[in-house]
């Protein structure tokens, strides 16, 4: 309760112009104390939930339509690394099941490449989001949003191409990369994160 009165005299302290040098002691405690020239204060007035969560924190963020918050952190990192940055974040790795989405995404990596949260490297040509087999990105079944010609595996790392990256400078087209740095090339990237 003291939680709620404590809420309630903030709202009302920032919104009311009162303060509480202006309020009366027994205006703070239950109805049946208060003075009846003192505020009225209920702690249910547009308090948030506990548990809210702002949409901040890394070096680009925003909010799509369902309510879930990306964060773009410019990195570079390997996936492993950004999933696991993620998750000490208190998120995951961004997964993209629509063109809004994909757009929201888009906004805020630029002409960046970045991780988002697809993988085949459980077995190679099946995608799947978050590491998850009943999670599937199917081309026709699922949205995508895959480059022509991609995903291919194509990399001359041994390690293949099994990472998914969005891309800002081919207008938020998906593509498979190396998911570490082989000697020489790709395999690092800025990530995407959600929650």
């Amino acid at each position: 309760m003291g939680v709620r009165i404590a809420a309630a005299i903030a709202l009302l302290a920032g919104c009311s112009g009162a303060t509480l040098d202006d309020t009366p002691v027994d205006a703070l405690t239950s109805d049946s104390t208060r003075s009846a020239d003192a505020p009225q204060i209920d702690a249910a007035i547009d308090a948030p939930p506990i548990d809210a969560r702002l949409c901040a924190g890394g070096d680009a963020r925003a909010t799509d339509a369902t309510g879930s918050c990306f964060v773009y952190f410019t990195g570079p990192a390997t996936y492993a690394v950004a999933e696991a940055a993620c998750a000490t974040f208190g998120s995951k790795l961004a997964v993209i099941k629509n063109a809004a989405t994909n757009a929201t995404v888009v906004t805020l990596i630029g002409q960046t490449d970045a991780f988002l949260g697809g993988t085949d490297s459980a077995t190679e040509g099946s995608w799947i989001w978050l590491r998850n087999p009943a999670d599937p990105i199917t081309v026709g079944v699922n949205y995508t949003h895959w480059r022509t010609g991609e995903p291919n595996n194509g990399s001359t790392n041994p390690e293949g191409e099994d990472c998914m990256i969005i891309e800002g400078d081919q207008g938020g087209t998906w593509d498979d990369r190396p998911c570490a740095p082989p000697p020489v090339g790709a395999g690092s990237y800025a990530y995407v994160c959600q929650f």
